[in-house]
């Protein structure tokens, strides 16, 4: 692991001339830009392997948003185990056994146990999607990510109905102030009906006034 951190913050060949590759106490690998410096690092490809096909440096650290985001897709099954449940491993290795001496016990269900309870055993997660960076359990963080994506989804939600309405209200207004309405339209015909007949009846009366006149005359 030496050699790969040597290799890294090389400055022939590595990226020592920007910065320092360094594990923290948690086995995490980190990258820091020298003071003044504002250069990032992102993983374009990586054609690394940890022996003959394994997996490569990006794999095995989970460098790059892409990496950590798909690491939970790999993870599968044995086969074998999925086959016959009994292959399942319930003991638990000795590793302070004296040589000589039994490492694994029969009967001993341990590991099974350890493995029950795997799912309360306190982690540190990363800040991701809005959730803060917490040490926790895998159970209560799982929870608490759900939690917040359903709230994200719901308020989501929210706003695409409220934008919806805002949309139709403003339509409507639109087609009142493109659109006829016929209501209006009849009765401002009628209104100019009963003036026209208004005028010809004036008219009518003008002529009949005019004729007497001339009659007169």
């Amino acid at each position: 692991m030496q050699d790969l951190m040597n290799s890294l913050n090389a400055r022939n060949g590595g990226v020592g001339s920007y910065g320092n590759f360094a594990l923290d106490s948690k086995g995490q690998m980190n990258f820091t830009s020298y003071p003044g410096s504002t250069v990032t690092l992102s993983v374009a490809s990586d054609d690394t392997e940890r022996g003959a096909g394994g997996p490569s440096i990006t794999e095995l650290f989970g460098v790059g948003p892409a990496e950590r985001s798909t690491r939970g897709e790999r993870l599968v099954l044995n086969p074998l185990m999925n086959q016959d449940p009994m292959r399942l491993p319930f003991a638990k290795l000795n590793l302070a056994a004296a040589a000589g001496t039994t490492a694994l016990a029969v009967g001993d269900g341990r590991g099974a146990l350890a493995l029950a309870k795997s799912g309360d055993v306190a982690a540190d997660f990363s800040a991701v999607g809005g959730t803060a960076a917490m040490k926790t359990s895998l159970l209560r963080y799982a929870a608490d990510f759900s939690g917040t994506i359903a709230r994200k989804a719901a308020a989501a939600e929210s706003r695409k109905d409220a934008a919806e309405a805002v949309a139709i209200e403003v339509d409507t207004q639109r087609q009142a102030q493109e659109g006829v309405n016929l209501d209006e339209e009849l009765i401002n015909l009628t209104t100019y009906q009963q003036a026209f007949n208004a005028s010809a009846r004036l008219i009518q009366a003008t002529k009949d006034m005019f004729d007497v006149l001339t009659n007169m005359i």
